[in-house]
């Protein structure tokens, strides 16, 4: 009897624990209800006692088999977020729980160590969390988007220019976009990550690329910055004064700087066929001396405001650069003794004057709801002057510019949980009037406008899996050169794409996108400008609107230490713009045609790597192919290679690079 009533005490221990445990499975998203990945997910017992704990996956999803009924605390952590615990009751069945929503933290994160793939991938764009060691050794916006090596991202840290395959990403600091001087003066240990859109979105529509810097927000402090940089041999240099202030709700920043340029010596020689009026003609062009010197100044001070359902700016700068000296002789050297040897001297100066104003305005009108208006003004004041001889022969040229845009951007959000639609619209308008003295006198006044009018629609689908992006539009284009009859062109506008999640760390993207391109004054003038006694410069007014096709693919891959992309795109240019030659009694005209219809095709591998803490390398093979139709025609096929290595060592960045090109059956660097 004894042994009964055991065993049976026995069997209800065992059996009853195991009908008792149950699914919990949950999601954690950010406080705009976006996924936040890989987050450490505890349970806990209400005694605290640690029970189960797991990693969330790519799109913020956790589950915990076997859980016995009862009730829980849930602790959930990740870097960037504040640590959220919440109360959970287990009821008698499997349980999918509300999602969890974490708030961003102010926490240091420069103190923080990194030692797992600081690139995670969401449903539209790459967040990228940097480590204390890029931080350390990064003293700039630009410096750590280098240090990054975020795959496809080509920065240049000294000039400002982040490049992408399709073209330049435009920068935005906490989603307000930023200038040049914003980014040269950030400062590294406030950066808490960087958002990568390489096909943007939502408030991004109409970028090539899109990155955002998130930055912390100060309620009172500020900073003064200093830098400079002189090179010695090749003279050139830079200087620049930052300071930032916050107060409240207020923050002021002010930035100026000047630099310099100065070098001699550059040795550049050319041949030169040309056919002038049956007359055949060869020539070899040999550098025997250069100098120049040149100069740039700029300030800028910017007011903002940023409240709970608004963030306003005001902007005014100031760019001012002048070249004082632009010299070259050269020894023109006629193969077939058409002529005699010469030695030509060209001078050249110029000045240039840039003011601008800039407002802009970010409302919420609710937490769904987002407004950007945006107007900037500019002024440029250019003048020019160039005196070129040969032996006894003189020619000058002289050109006085002034040029107005004006800029006016809307646009208009509304998100739901799986979708959000947008509309822009954008209007471009200048004006260029140009007087042109000298061998030849002419006034040269063009204004065009360009309206553009955007729709976006993005549909999230299949549990996030496929995401796909419609953006029809279309903009009228009106531009008038004085004395010439007004022309007008519609043209048809998207950017549309799918992207399909294969899975969590695998993703491919296919897009297509069209547009057009405005005319400029310096391609469709009328004015003669003196190259040389031989060849005039002139534009063409008859040019027709060049329209752009590109279709893309691109495979995105995180392979543990590896971050891997793959790109394709087929691009095509009608009515493209191309150097047109023509003889005109004695003279060769160099101007413009749309007569041509360019292609090119690109197939890219890059590949980045953090073999250690200390090293950091990112590798980049690239198949480029070109075709011009139409006109003389033209086809060349390109091979590239590059390796870049960050090698960090205490204060110090060890940096290696190397790029090689294989044009026309040879390697060249």
């Amino acid at each position: 009897m004894h042994k009964k009533i055991f065993f049976g005490l026995l069997i209800l221990y065992i059996v009853l624990p195991l009908q008792a445990q149950y699914v919990v499975k949950g999601k954690i998203v950010d406080i705009n209800k976006e996924e936040v990945p890989f987050s450490t997910i505890q349970l806990l017992g209400t005694d605290s006692v640690l029970v189960k704990g797991c990693i969330s996956d790519s799109l913020g999803i956790f589950t915990f088999p076997n859980v016995q009924s009862g009730k829980y605390i849930v602790r959930i952590s990740n870097v960037g977020y504040s640590t959220l615990y919440k109360d959970i009751q287990v009821s008698d069945s499997d349980n999918t729980l509300a999602s969890f929503v974490l708030d961003g933290d102010d926490v240091l994160l420069d103190e923080v160590i990194i030692r797992g793939n600081s690139l995670i991938r969401k449903k539209d764009h790459v967040v990228v969390i940097p480590d204390k060691i890029q931080k350390k050794h990064a003293y700039s916006g630009y410096d750590l988007l280098y240090n990054l090596m975020i795959p496809g991202l080509n920065v240049n840290a000294n000039k400002g220019v982040v490049k992408t395959a399709r073209g330049e990403a435009t920068l935005y600091i906490n989603g307000v976009k930023a200038e040049l001087r914003e980014i040269q003066n950030l400062r590294p240990k406030d950066i808490e990550k960087v958002e990568y859109y390489d096909i943007p979105s939502g408030i991004y529509i109409g970028d090539i690329a899109s990155i955002n810097y998130v930055t912390k927000t100060y309620q009172l402090g500020g900073y003064v910055s200093l830098d400079g940089w002189q090179n010695i041999g090749y003279l050139s240099g830079n200087y620049n004064l930052g300071a930032k202030l916050d107060r409240n709700k207020w923050s002021y920043t002010f930035f100026g700087g000047y630099g310099m340029n100065k070098y001699n010596g550059i040795q550049e020689n050319k041949t030169e066929k040309m056919n002038i009026s049956d007359s055949y003609i060869h020539r070899t062009l040999v550098n025997q001396n250069a100098l120049l010197r040149d100069n740039q100044q700029y300030a800028q001070f910017k007011v903002n405001y940023k409240a709970e359902k608004y963030n306003i700016y005001a902007l005014a700068g100031l760019v001012g650069k002048s070249t004082p000296e632009n010299n070259q002789s050269n020894l023109l050297h006629y193969e077939n003794n058409t002529y005699e040897d010469v030695l030509s001297l060209s001078s050249t100066t110029e000045k240039n004057l840039k003011p601008s104003v800039c407002v802009d305005g970010i409302f919420y009108p609710t937490s769904r709801q987002r407004i950007h208006i945006n107007i900037t003004g500019n002024y440029a004041h250019n003048t020019y002057s160039r005196i070129y001889t040969e032996n006894k022969l003189k020619s000058f040229t002289h050109a006085d510019e002034d040029l107005y845009s004006f800029r006016a951007l809307g646009v208009y959000n509304m998100t739901w949980k799986n979708s959000s639609l947008g509309v822009s619209f954008l209007h471009d308008h200048h004006i260029s009037s140009s007087l042109y003295e000298g061998d030849y006198r002419s006034w040269q006044h063009l204004w065009r406008g360009e309206s553009l009018l955007n729709l976006s629609y993005m549909q999230h689908l299949f549990d996030n899996k496929i995401t796909l992006m419609i953006n029809p539009g279309f903009s009228l284009l009106n531009y008038k050169l004085h004395t010439q009859p007004k022309c007008q062109d519609w043209t048809f506008r998207t950017n549309s794409w799918i992207r399909y999640q294969l899975h969590s760390n695998h993703q491919f993207s296919l897009g297509f996108a069209m547009g057009n391109f405005q005319p400029d004054i310096s391609y469709v003038n009328t004015a003669d400008q003196t190259i040389d006694f031989l060849r005039i410069q002139r534009g063409n007014p008859n040019l027709a609107n060049p329209t752009i096709q590109e279709y893309f693919f691109t495979y995105d891959a995180t392979l543990n230490p590896v971050n891997l992309q793959i790109n394709s795109w087929h691009t095509r240019i009608k009515n493209n713009v191309s150097v047109d030659y023509y003889s005109e009694g004695e003279k060769l005209i160099s101007s413009y045609l749309s007569n041509t219809t360019y292609d090119k095709w690109k197939l890219e591998l890059i590949a980045s790597c953090r073999i250690s803490d200390k090293l950091r390398i990112n590798s980049t093979l690239k198949y480029e192919k070109f075709k011009v139709a139409g006109g003389q025609g033209l086809s060349t096929d390109n091979f590239m290679a590059s390796l870049q290595a960050n090698y960090f060592i205490k204060s110090f960045t060890l940096s290696a690079w190397s790029k090689r090109h294989w044009i026309a059956g040879s390697w060249q660097s």
